[in-house]
C-alpha cells in the first residue's frame, strides 16, 4: 500500500502511522518531500488489511493499494511514490547510464582464456566505443569436465583491462563456494566476494535466478556500495518469477538491478537456435517495472549469424542495452565460440542498434 500524508503532517501523526504499520509486522519506506514525509510505502502481504486501517488516522490523505506481488520494482509503486510513471531507474556505471536515452552495449568473451585473448578483445571493444566489458571468470558448466574458468586469475586480467582502457566490468558470481584453481588449491575468498571486489556489475546467471538465499546474500554484500546487479532470467521461468527474483534483491537492500533476458526453453531444436528469443517479454517488463531491461542475443540464439537481427529487434522492442559475446578468434574459443560475433559484426550491430534506439526514443 501507498499512504499519502497531508501537507505539513504533524510528526506525532506520522509516528502514529509507523506504529500501526509495525503493529501488523509490516515494513515501510518513506519518501520525503519539501514539507516533510509525503508518502509512506507499506511493505508486506497486505491482502487481509483494509485501506481504512490506515485511512482513519489523522493526517492521512489517501491510501492506495498495490496489487502487484513485486512491490518495490513495480510501476504502480513508483507512481504512488510520486515518481514519473514511465521513468526507468537509471544506473550509472562509469560513463554509461543504463536506463537513459542511450543504448548501452556490454561486450566481451563468454569466458576469459588467456591474457593475450583478453587484451585483444578489450582493445577492439574499447576502440568501438563500448563502455562495458563482459567476461566470465567463473563458468557454471553442465559437465564437470568442461572448462570451469580461470577464477581469480581471470578477474585480475579484467582489472588490467579496466586500468588500461577505462572500461567497466560485468562478470558472473556463480555462488558462495570457493573456486578451486588449476593447481587444485581453493581460493581464499568465495566467488561472490571475489566478483564484488573486482567487478563493476555483478551478474547473476540464469541457473541462480531462483537461488533466493544467494540473491539475499548478494544484496546484503552490495548494499553499502549499491554495486549494480545484472539478473538473468531462468530459461524456464515465468516473467512473474523473474520479477519476484529481482524483488528479492531490491527488498534485501540493493535497488540497482538490471533485468537481462537471454532466451527461454521452448520446442525448437538446438540445431536452429539455442533458445527462443522472447522479444515480447521486453515491453511487458518495461510496462510492469521500473528497472532497465537488457537483452542477451548471444544466448537467445546460439549462432552468431542470428545475433545481429535479434539485437535490432530487441532494441526496437525497447531494450535499454545489449549483452553480446564476442571473440577475436571464435573458432578457437573454449566456450560458446559458435555464438560469439567477430569485431566486424559487433561494429555493425552497434551502429545499426544505436540508430534504432534513437528512433525509438524520439517516438
Amino acid at each position: 500500500m501507498i499512504i499519502h500524508m497531508t501537507k505539513n503532517a504533524a510528526p506525532a501523526n506520522v509516528e502514529a502511522v509507523f506504529r500501526r504499520i509495525k503493529a501488523k509486522g509490516f515494513g515501510y519506506e518513506v519518501i520525503h518531500g519539501t514539507t516533510g514525509i509525503n508518502v509512506i510505502g507499506v511493505l508486506g502481504d497486505l491482502s487481509g488489511v483494509e485501506e481504512s486501517y490506515f485511512a482513519e488516522l489523522d493526517s492521512v490523505e489517501k491510501v492506495v493499494r498495490i496489487s502487484k506481488p513485486y512491490k518495490r520494482i513495480s510501476r504502480q509503486y513508483a507512481e504512488g511514490a510520486k515518481l514519473c510513471e514511465k521513468e526507468t531507474r537509471r544506473i550509472r556505471v562509469g560513463r554509461a547510464v543504463i536506463g537513459g536515452p542511450d543504448l548501452v552495449i556490454m561486450a566481451g568473451p563468454c569466458s576469459l582464456e588467456s591474457a593475450e585473448q583478453v587484451a585483444a578483445i578489450t582493445r577492439y571493444v574499447s576502440e568501438l566505443g563500448i563502455p562495458i566489458l563482459r567476461g566470465g571468470a567463473y563458468k557454471p558448466r553442465a559437465s564437470p569436465y568442461s572448462f570451469q574458468g580461470l577464477g581469480l586469475r581471470g578477474l585480475r586480467m579484467l582489472d588490467r583491462a579496466r586500468s588500461r582502457y577505462g572500461l567497466r566490468i560485468v562478470t558472473e558470481a556463480t555462488g558462495l563456494h570457493h573456486h578451486v584453481n588449476a593447481d587444485g588449491v581453493p581460493e581464499k575468498k568465495n566467488v561472490l566476494e571475489n566478483v564484488i571486489e573486482h567487478s563493476d556489475i555483478v551478474q547473476v546467471g540464469a541457473r541462480n535466478m531462483k537461488s533466493y538465499g544467494f540473491l539475499q546474500e548478494l544484496a546484503a554484500a552490495t548494499k553499502r556500495t549499491r554495486k549494480p546487479v545484472l539478473l538473468k532470467r531462468g530459461d524456464s521461468s515465468t516473467l512473474e518469477e523473474f520479477l519476484l527474483a529481482a524483488e528479492y534483491v531490491v527488498a534485501s537492500g540493493n535497488p540497482n538491478v538490471m533485468l537481462c533476458l537471454r532466451g527461454i526453453r521452448a520446442f525448437e531444436e538446438t540445431k536452429f537456435q539455442r533458445y527462443t528469443a522472447d522479444i515480447g517479454a521486453i515491453p511487458v517488463l518495461k510496462r510492469e517495472c521500473n528497472l532497465p531491461v537488457i537483452f542477451d542475443p548471444s544466448h537467445a540464439t546460439g549462432y552468431r549469424d542470428s545475433v545481429g537481427a535479434i539485437s535490432l529487434a530487441a532494441v526496437a522492442a525497447g531494450a535499454d542495452g545489449l549483452l553480446i559475446e564476442t571473440h577475436n578468434c571464435p573458432a578457437e574459443a573454449l566456450c560458446d565460440g559458435e555464438q560469439s560475433v567477430t569485431r566486424a559484426q559487433l561494429a555493425r550491430i552497434k551502429k545499426e542498434a544505436e540508430k534504432i534506439r534513437r528512433t525509438v526514443c524520439r517516438g
